[in-house]
């Protein structure tokens, strides 16, 4: 083991027993870094479970990174259809569209200026009530 605290592993192409000879890797550390292969970066191996940013700071001496070989493209979707302004949200809450139900913009507007007008009537009733107690 010590005899490889001189020696940088390659993290993307290091065996499992070339990690663990690298002190503060154990088997299974080895194995959560190998599976998550291929790393662009040494500090993505912040989100191997088992290694913050303190043990990474530890472990980055003996550790080297040669890029990776770009992954080969998923099956590629088709291109997204944009929306027209008329077919957005107003807002959304959470995962539920506000107003989703009225047809294009304007109809969402005024939807929209309705109840922000009672509410400005709510508050003016409110403070004339107020007024007269």
């Amino acid at each position: 083991m010590t005899e490889m605290q001189s020696i940088s592993v390659d993290i993307n192409k290091a065996t499992e027993n070339e990690l663990v000879e690298v002190r503060g890797i154990g088997p299974s550390l080895a194995q959560s870094i190998i599976e998550r292969r291929p790393y662009n970066d040494l500090y993505e191996l912040v989100e191997v479970p088992g290694i913050n940013e303190i043990k990474l700071s530890s472990l980055m001496p003996y550790l080297t990174i040669e890029k990776p070989a770009p992954k080969p493209a998923a099956k590629q979707e088709p291109p997204k259809k944009e929306k027209s302004k008329a077919e957005e949200p107003i807002a959304k809450f959470g995962d539920t569209e506000a107003f989703l139900f009225l047809e294009n913009q304007k109809d969402r507007e005024d939807a929209l200026l309705i109840i922000f007008g009672g509410f400005i009537l709510g508050l003016i009733i409110l403070l004339l009530r107020r007024r007269s107690q």
